[in-house]
C-alpha cells in the first residue's frame, strides 16, 4: 500500500478539486488591486497596496462580485497583518523576559505568559 502523499510518474494530483473558483474580475481596477494585494506580504502590507484596495472598493461601479472577492481578500491580508504583529509582539516580550538565547531561563515567567503556554489553543490538548 503506498502513501496518499506518493505520486507515481506522469500522475496529477489535484488538491483542490472541491474549492469554489473565484468569479470573474471584470473592472481592471479591482483586478489590478486584487493581483496587487495577492502579491504583497501580508506581514507588513505597503501603504500603496492599501490605498489601491480602499480606492478599488470605495468606487462605485458594476462589478459587485469582484468588490466582494477583493473586499474578502482585503480583509483577510489586514487580519493576518494584525496577527502577525501580536504574535511579534509576544515573541518580543518571551526574548525580553528569557533573553534572545534563554539565558534567563531560571527567571519566572509572568503569570498570563505561563498560562498562555500551559492553556490548550482551540480545543487541542
Amino acid at each position: 500500500c503506498r502513501s496518499s502523499l506518493v505520486m507515481s510518474i506522469g500522475c496529477n494530483r489535484s488538491f483542490s478539486e472541491d474549492v469554489a473558483h473565484m468569479p470573474v474580475i471584470r473592472d481592471p481596477e479591482i483586478q489590478r488591486a486584487f493581483k496587487d494585494l495577492m502579491a504583497a506580504d501580508w506581514g507588513e502590507l505597503p501603504a500603496s497596496v492599501i490605498h489601491d484596495a480602499k480606492s478599488a472598493l470605495s468606487r462605485n461601479n458594476d462589478d459587485k462580485a469582484g468588490q466582494e472577492v477583493l473586499k474578502n481578500v482585503f480583509s483577510a491580508a489586514e487580519a493576518v497583518e494584525e496577527f502577525i504583529g501580536i504574535i511579534m509582539n509576544i515573541k518580543m516580550e518571551f526574548d525580553d523576559e528569557i533573553g534572545l538565547s534563554g539565558e534567563f531561563i531560571n527567571v519566572m515567567l509572568p503569570t498570563w505568559m505561563h498560562l498562555a503556554l500551559m492553556n490548550p489553543i482551540c480545543g487541542r490538548r
